[in-house]
């Protein structure tokens, strides 16, 4: 009876312990340098406008068994968006778009994230511009991990409307608006477990 009693309690702290194993998280958190938040719009109905934010904070929870995503947080300074055009950017970070000066950062927080397999993630959280926060989808996949480093990307739509960036122009000539409402959201990030 001691010995049956003994098997099942080993038994019982293999189990937990495969458990925590299974569930055992880590914070990871950007690594910036190889990392790129972008975004594309058309523009005059034909060309299209592609740029990115400089300055992005994010932190995510990822299963160390797995690689699978748990979590993510993300902060964007408004002021680092960089479309590879100085007038460009100044009138973006004016009231007519992004506000910079009164709405000085853009955040996202996962509230769900399914896997789909294969590495693929559908990725529901909030996202904020100017103060309005509104819920978004991104399609992401798990590129590859290695200890202490994973890498992702992701994808979505949205439409900016939503969050009070409505300035526009009419095109006389072609007929239309010179920007699209539709903003495609492009991510590429690696992420890194801080020492210490």
């Amino acid at each position: 009876m001691k010995k049956l009693f003994l098997s099942l309690a080993m038994f019982g702290f293999v189990y937990i312990s495969g458990l925590t194993m299974a569930q055992a998280s880590s914070r990871y958190q950007l690594d910036v340098v190889h990392s790129t938040v972008g975004f594309a719009v058309k523009h005059m109905l034909f060309s299209t406008v592609r740029g990115k934010f400089n300055d992005v904070q994010a932190t995510a929870e990822i299963d160390e068994q797995t690689g699978s995503l748990r979590s993510v947080n993300a902060e964007i300074s408004v002021a680092s968006v960089d479309t590879d055009n100085a007038k460009r950017d100044g009138h973006l970070r004016s009231d007519d778009f992004f506000n910079a000066e009164r709405y000085p950062t853009i955040t996202f927080e996962s509230t769900s994230i399914e896997p789909e397999g294969n590495g693929n993630y559908r990725v529901d959280g909030i996202l904020t511009i100017r103060d309005v926060s509104k819920p978004i989808t991104l399609e992401g996949k798990l590129l590859g991990k290695m200890p202490g480093r994973v890498a992702f990307e992701a994808a979505g739509q949205i439409n900016r409307q939503d969050f009070n960036v409505t300035w526009n122009k009419a095109l006389q000539s072609a007929g239309g608006l010179m920007v699209s409402d539709e903003v495609d959201l492009n991510i590429e990030v690696a992420m890194y477990v801080p020492e210490g």
